[in-house]
């Protein structure tokens, strides 16, 4: 018991060894929390360790000399009094074997050794999470006619949710659906959004509000991992009016679902089609400027910027979509997957060496079909992107179209220099060249005017 006479919440540390215990200890020590360290034996036995406590996170060190370690994470899964996040800590022999992990219950990793620094920002989100389903109420299981438990009042709505910069995660561990056109319980599915290789996107909305909502859902629970790494990037990034907004993530049939905000609009290849002005077309690139910049500001690189990820609404607002390859640099690296879309990728992307400056070079393609209304190299779709032999001549501009201004067009062909020593670092400092480059940018001064595009020309 705590001052105020409730049960303090506890985080069980199973199995971790001293200096993992001792980085954990300093990350709760400004909070009042007790961490609870047990043998991985200790799972086993009659009596668990653990069925009084009311636990908010869960950190099992996977053991690189035992035999079976994910039966002894599936246990600890199933001993948990109710659904709180588990991370696992993984020694580099053992990464290979992460994926068999998450799908014997835990809901994040770490390969060791940890890092304080990159290891905390995902230990924060997962902790806020785990304290807020402690603050829900207990499930009840009332009993029917048979002396069965009733499932049609279980655990219906565990964690309220809260405001923007505050907890998003609503575990659904425990709810039974048992209405097919439902989320959660709560969010109604009215129609499907849109398909793609990772999952599917639902129009959704909550029982008893008009708010629209956007429902992520994964096509499989091995997604997680990056659901929840999405999750963390979009809680850095809300704050910004380019974003559209995390609401809540919830946990159904074993897999994370993201809901966000509902934007409606048109895609950005969709209104050049229709054609756009060269005051809208500056200042739409203003705004996926300003996010970028954001972005690269958090240390957050998107990897797949294209116009079919940029939103635009009816009265001329943008929102960046789709951070599921992203990465947050400030607490992992860049994987060495070739991700992205070929006609936006870098060079250096297609090695599988992504950094903030390949999104300098998605936008910078952008902006050189805003300019000339044509891709700046054009390649065919193939699954095997390291394997395609790059052409690194981007015709210059004014070539397409003579109208482009000179200080434009030095922009742009900075932004698609194969180089990275001479392109831009990141867009903050693309942002700083334009605005002083172009003054009055935004305003239709520099774009040439364009007739209606059927297609962009490649």
């Amino acid at each position: 018991m705590n001052a105020s006479g409730t049960t303090e919440q506890t985080v069980l540390l199973a199995g971790l060894l001293p200096p993992e215990t001792a980085l954990i200890r300093r990350l709760i020590a400004s909070f009042e929390l007790e961490a609870l360290s047990i043998d991985i034996a200790d799972l086993h036995r009659a009596e668990s360790p653990i069925a009084e406590k009311d636990i908010c996170l869960a950190l099992f060190h996977v053991d690189a000399a035992a035999r079976r370690p994910e039966r002894d994470i599936r246990l600890l899964a199933e001993l948990l009094p109710r659904p709180v996040p588990l991370i696992v800590l993984v020694p580099p022999v053992l990464a290979k074997r992460v994926q068999t992990y998450i799908a014997a219950g835990a809901d994040d990793y770490s390969i060791l050794p940890l890092d304080e620094d990159s290891f905390s920002i995902r230990f924060y989100i997962l902790l806020e999470w785990g304290q807020a389903l402690l603050q829900s109420p207990q499930p009840t299981y009332p009993w029917d006619e048979h002396g069965q438990q009733s499932t049609k009042n279980l655990w219906r709505r565990l964690v309220a949710r809260l405001q923007e910069g505050l907890s998003f995660f609503s575990p659904a561990s425990l709810v039974i659906d048992e209405e097919e056109d439902r989320i959660f319980h709560k969010w109604r599915k009215i129609r499907l959004l849109g398909s793609g290789a990772y999952g599917d996107v639902w129009l959704v909305q909550e029982d008893g509000r008009k708010e629209l909502a956007a429902a992520k859902i994964p096509h499989t629970a091995m997604m997680n991992v990056r659901t929840l790494r999405s999750a963390a990037i979009l809680k850095r990034l809300i704050h910004h009016p380019n974003i559209a907004g995390l609401i809540e993530v919830v946990k159904e049939e074993g897999m994370y679902i993201l809901i966000q905000e509902y934007v409606a609009g048109e895609s950005l290849d969709r209104r050049l089609e229709k054609g756009l002005t060269a005051t809208a077309r500056e200042s739409l690139f203003l705004q996926l400027l300003s996010v970028t910049a954001y972005s690269h500001q958090h240390r957050i690189m998107h990897r797949d910027i294209k116009p079919e990820n940029i939103l635009v609404t009816g009265d001329g607002r943008l929102k960046l979509l789709d951070f599921g390859i992203a990465r947050d640099l400030s607490w992992e690296k860049a994987d060495a997957a070739s991700g992205g879309t070929l006609n936006f990728m870098a060079p250096e992307q297609f090695e599988g060496k992504s950094c903030l400056a390949s999104d300098v070079w998605a936008i910078g393609v952008i902006l050189y079909v805003l300019a000339t209304g044509c891709y700046p190299l054009f390649h065919q779709e193939n699954p095997f992107p390291a394997a395609i032999d790059i052409p690194c001549r981007v015709p210059e501009p004014h070539e397409i179209d003579d109208r482009v201004p000179a200080a434009l067009e030095r922009i742009i062909m900075r932004c698609l220099d194969p180089a990275l020593e001479r392109r831009y670092a990141d867009a903050v400092a693309l942002r700083e060249d334009i605005l002083k480059s172009l003054p009055g940018f935004g305003k239709g001064l520099y774009l040439p005017e364009q007739t209606r595009v059927e297609e962009l020309q490649t």
